[in-house]
């Protein structure tokens, strides 16, 4: 089985919960930070996204949220990146509203619905008022990947 994590990260905070997601897998997963150079993004507001999902089976995607949503580069990479249709694929986001969880699942769900792609779990990790990413948010964040890959594994990427 071959999976991939890609994410998009500005302070750090992403970056750090998709290595723990990275840890979570056993070290295995590919990993691609998307780059969020403000040139490039005033340039063209939705680049092409050239990296082929095809090869992978499981894709975590993860980034940080705004306004409730799924923020609008990650949103922009979902609905134009190769080869998403029918993958199975996880969220893993970083808030710091707690109360944002559903709203930011929902969000995000409904994009991949819209491409074709089957949600298969997420994970919101809090970062209100800018608290630091502690020791067990992050060992929480290498659990939902843990379990992610145990379901998968169990249900043959069915669940």
């Amino acid at each position: 089985m071959k999976s991939i994590i890609v994410y998009c990260s500005k302070t750090g905070t992403t970056e750090r919960v998709a290595q723990a997601v990275q840890r979570g897998l056993g070290g295995s997963a590919d990993m691609l930070r998307l780059d969020l150079n403000p040139i490039g993004l005033q340039q063209t507001y939705c680049p092409a996204f050239t990296i082929d999902l095809e090869v992978y089976d499981l894709i975590f995607l993860g980034g940080w949220t705004m306004v409730m949503r799924v923020h609008p580069f990650m949103a922009c990479y979902i609905r134009e990146c190769e080869n998403l249709e029918n993958k199975i694929v996880a969220g893993f986001f970083t808030g710091a509203a707690p109360f944002s969880r559903s709203h930011v699942r929902a969000d995000f769900e409904a994009l991949l619905e819209r491409r074709g792609a089957r949600p298969f779990n997420f994970h919101y990790t809090t970062t209100l008022f800018g608290l630091a990413l502690t020791k067990a948010r992050l060992r929480r964040a290498e659990d939902f990947a843990r379990a992610v890959l145990k379901a998968y594994q169990q249900t043959g990427g069915a669940g």
